[in-house]
């Protein structure tokens, strides 16, 4: 296993929590209780906000109860800056419960309301959020854009917070990417910007990650001092999370420095840690950890231990990447102790988990390249129509000059244009009765598509009246078939009755079966003229009776009604829905009905 893969990540998942907070009360079961006795306003929904906010990391189901409270009550007084607040946090929160397409949404429409009250701090939390859900569904160069929009807008409102947040993600995101260089450049901005804020908890975070770009670049002891640093801090804040990930990443660096007794000791810390927050993915990279350390340690009982225990809650968590990784771990142990057997076969697993993210990865990458070829090809049109907009902008400084030139000849013939008032206001009335005109065509209209309509539902009503007009008529038929049936059994001695009564038998079936259906296609057709083409034209390969059912479900008429029609039974019927259904490829019979009504 590569440890540096795991320590990017979980550095990437665990120190990005600190970023959203705005540093708000920690009181807060104060502000829960001042909450109950403040009436509905401004005040209530800032407060309602605050809560939203400190519980969407924590309790999800408890920020979005006060932050969709705050959408209610700000919605209805018309408080924007409210309405705002509200989808911005539920985009967060949404987000820590890693729903990304509900986040989202969300935060799309904190966006267009932060852009409409021109809120650059506003609009700088949304681009953070968004750019976290870029890097983890790895839109890289979505991501990248979004942190530096951070950063732009920050610059514009003087916010050096969000402007340390903006150069941090920058610099976790060539973290992760394994550009430990171009990650060092920003956070060295970022740390500059924090010691500037005295904003504690950026600090921290940030320390951590230029000790992760120095142990990238192999410089362990350097990575050493600035994950320790950061640890004092989070120690001071007594911030869980934040020492948690330092233990962590602190482990993860002793291993490497081979000090396994060392490493098992903060990783230890970290599991316990994690414990506290119920974070299984925290808990998982920290006993892989602990299983390497162990093995490090030559301590394989115990590394066997840890790494099994891994395994069950990375398959827990359904975390593919975590899985490939303990495997590897396992293979190492087992090797050390002999088990070669053992060894190859986790081994195997691992390669073969590891081709399948590979293969993911390369048509994430081809995503990436379409992605970057479509904003390319965007900037080009935008350039295109900033040449554009250069050209308006001449075009209306000119006619503001001509206008300018104009109203001084205008003041000259101020006389002449009062003798045209007439023929102004002949023409103002003449473009009212154009007006009126135009609104009476449009009622014209309006009143022959609604008459059409009206039509179309006679000729509906008339097609299913004439369809059960024909099922009595059919069913008449049916019954004297069926005396005449019994009577030539009752008389089967006389064989020239017999054969007299089964030709008329077989006449009025024949007449029936041909009548029915030319009789009734010759209305349906005028009534639905396309239908018929519309529904070959999505199956071509419909049969003549599945057609015919076709059109008589059209009318919403039911399986029974339709084999008095069609001379079929109930049974011939039904199946002939089936095979109709399944050729137009619909999940159930229940969709069939409102399908065809459609057409």
């Amino acid at each position: 296993m590569n440890p540096s893969h795991i320590l990017r990540a979980a550095v990437f998942a665990l120190a990005v929590v600190f970023f959203p907070l705005r540093g708000i009360c920690k009181d807060i079961a104060g502000m829960e209780a001042k909450l109950q006795m403040l009436t509905d306003g401004r005040d209530k929904v800032s407060l309602l906000i605050d809560l939203g906010e400190y519980y969407c990391s924590r309790d999800h189901q408890k920020a979005l109860l006060y932050l969709q409270d705050a959408l209610v009550q700000s919605t209805n007084m018309g408080y924007w800056e409210g309405v705002a607040g509200s989808l911005l946090w539920q985009g967060w929160t949404f987000y820590y419960k890693d729903e990304y397409a509900m986040a989202m949404q969300y935060l799309q429409q904190a966006r267009h309301l932060y852009e409409e009250l021109d809120d650059t701090d506003g609009l700088a939390y949304v681009y953070l959020a968004t750019g976290i859900i870029h890097r983890i569904t790895g839109n890289h160069l979505m991501a990248i854009q979004d942190y530096q929009k951070i950063i732009a807008l920050s610059e514009l409102s003087g916010n050096m917070e969000n402007q340390t947040t903006g150069f941090f993600s920058l610099g976790g995101f060539y973290n992760e990417r394994g550009e430990p260089e171009q990650a060092l450049a920003y956070l060295m901005q970022a740390l500059a910007l924090a010691k500037q804020t005295g904003n504690a908890s950026h600090k921290s975070t940030i320390l951590v990650n230029i000790g992760v770009a120095y142990e990238q670049l192999n410089n362990l002891d350097s990575a050493l001092i600035f994950m320790n640093k950061g640890l004092r801090v989070r120690t001071e804040l007594e911030s869980v999370r934040g020492i948690a990930s330092s233990n962590y990443n602190i482990g993860g660096l002793l291993i490497k420095m081979n000090q396994p007794l060392q490493a098992i000791e903060k990783l230890e810390k970290a599991v316990e840690g994690f414990s506290l927050l119920d974070d299984d993915t925290g808990i998982c990279v920290s006993v892989i950890q602990l299983a390497q350390a162990w093995h490090l340690a030559e301590k394989y009982d115990k590394a066997l231990d840890y790494a099994e225990a891994a395994l069950d809650i990375a398959r827990k968590i359904n975390n593919p990447e975590l899985i490939k990784n303990v495997l590897n771990v396992l293979a190492q142990i087992n090797s050390s102790i002999n088990k070669h057997d053992l060894a190859y076969a986790y081994l195997l697993t691992h390669n073969k988990i590891h081709d399948s993210l590979t293969e993911a990865n390369r048509e994430q990458l081809i995503r990436e390249l379409e992605i970057q070829f479509q904003t390319a090809r965007k900037a080009s049109e935008i350039q295109i129509l900033k040449g554009k907009n250069e050209i308006q902008r001449k075009n209306t400084m000119l006619i503001s000059a001509s206008s300018a030139a104009l109203v001084v000849i205008l003041l000259l013939v101020i006389i002449l244009m009062r003798q045209k008032t007439r023929g102004i206001t002949r023409k103002n009335k003449l473009f009212e009765q154009e007006k009126t005109i135009h609104e009476q065509k449009e009622a014209l209209r309006e009143q022959e598509q609604q008459m059409m309509h009206e039509k179309l539902e006679a000729k509906n009503r008339e097609l299913a009246a004439k369809a059960l007009e024909m099922t009595r008529v059919n069913e008449v038929i049916s019954s004297m078939i069926e005396k005449l049936e019994a009577y030539s059994k009752e008389n089967q001695k006389n064989d020239k009755h017999t054969h007299y009564i089964s030709g008329i038998i077989s006449g009025l079936e024949t007449q029936l079966k041909n009548n029915s259906w030319s009789e009734f296609e010759k209305v349906f057709k005028q009534i639905h003229s396309g239908f018929y083409q519309k529904l070959l034209n999505i199956c071509p390969d419909l049969s003549p009776a599945e057609i015919k059912v076709a059109a008589f479900l059209k009318l919403n008429l039911n399986t029974k009604e339709i084999a008095a029609i069609s001379y079929k039974s109930e049974s011939g019927i039904k199946s002939t829905r089936y095979r109709l259904r399944k050729k137009l490829g619909l999940m159930s019979d229940d969709s069939l009905i409102p399908f065809l009504m459609k057409l």
